[in-house]
């Protein structure tokens, strides 16, 4: 007992909350792609134990945001070209088939009006570059899980961490433009048409658009740095 307060929830509290400090930093681009965390140094800035900020990084490192070198040492995730080019892929392959799905539901009217109750913070002035990703990823997210199927909607949640990386490393500069209200609200009017084959054509293109702001026309050109 610390203070009145039980020392496991102490400590669990204040893992979570350097959790959430590792995160916001990586978000921001303070620790860029691939960049080494140094432990020493971290734990110092917030005030913690060595071996408090290793526990912290855990669900950073179980969401794709820190990878280990197998020596102890941990590093923000660097997409490859390639990485990057499956996740586009199979991203929109996933998503394509959600669409589809919807599309095709009786009560599709309803899961579109859900859809756009959840994009509305999009149109929020002022929004951070981190809620722009959470509210992003959120819809997205949804898409899937609407559809009913735990495998569609397990294979992409596996790919969470990938895809935050690929936008944090496009930064906000070219990865902002592509997280508003406009660009996804499209996606849930085809989905409201009823027409399976529309609503895969404007999932597609979102997709294909998203592959160039961030990371050049993977389908047709070589990948370029992100």
């Amino acid at each position: 007992m610390t203070n009145g307060v039980p020392t496991a929830l102490s400590r669990s509290t204040l893992r979570e909350r350097c959790t959430t400090y590792v995160r916001e930093q990586i978000i921001s681009g303070t620790l860029r792609p691939g960049e080494h965390i140094v432990e020493v140094n971290l734990s110092g800035e917030l005030g913690v134990s060595r071996g408090t900020l290793r526990e912290s990084l855990r669900p950073l490192e179980a969401e794709g945001l820190v990878v280990g070198d197998g020596r102890g040492h941990m590093h923000v995730r660097e997409l490859s070209p390639q990485e990057i080019r499956e996740v586009f892929e199979v991203r929109e392959t996933l998503e394509v088939l959600a669409a589809t799905k919807l599309a095709r539901r009786p009560d599709r009217r309803e899961t579109a009006a859900e859809l756009r109750e959840l994009l509305q913070p999009l149109n929020e002035a002022g929004l951070s570059f981190g809620r722009q990703i959470e509210l992003d990823l959120a819809f997205h997210a949804r898409l899937c899980r609407l559809t009913g199927s735990d495998t569609l909607n397990a294979v992409w949640g596996r790919l969470i961490g990938q895809i935050e990386m690929i936008i944090i490393a496009a930064g906000p500069a070219r990865a902002s433009g592509r997280m508003r209200y406009a660009d996804h609200i499209s996606i849930v009017d085809a989905i409201a048409t009823g027409d399976p084959a529309h609503a895969a054509s404007v999932v597609s293109a979102h997709m294909g658009d998203f592959c160039r702001r961030y990371a050049g026309d993977t389908r047709s050109t070589p990948l370029g740095p992100v």
